[in-house]
């Protein structure tokens, strides 16, 4: 192979690739807003038990 086509190749793999980074990070800019949600975090003050299973 030629160089100059390795190194058209290598061009535009990095084109792709900055094309796909740009678009990945217009798409998240968008969707930055934090969903509320009914979750409350639960401390458990129980002991872990470990159960044995005999056979």
């Amino acid at each position: 192979m030629p160089l100059t086509l390795k190194v058209a190749i290598v061009l535009l793999c990095f084109a792709l690739c900055g094309a796909g980074t740009f678009i990945a990070s217009t798409a998240r800019e968008e969707s930055t807003q934090l969903q509320k949600t009914n979750a409350i975090p639960v401390k458990n003050h129980e002991i872990a038990r470990r159960v044995w299973i005999m056979t």
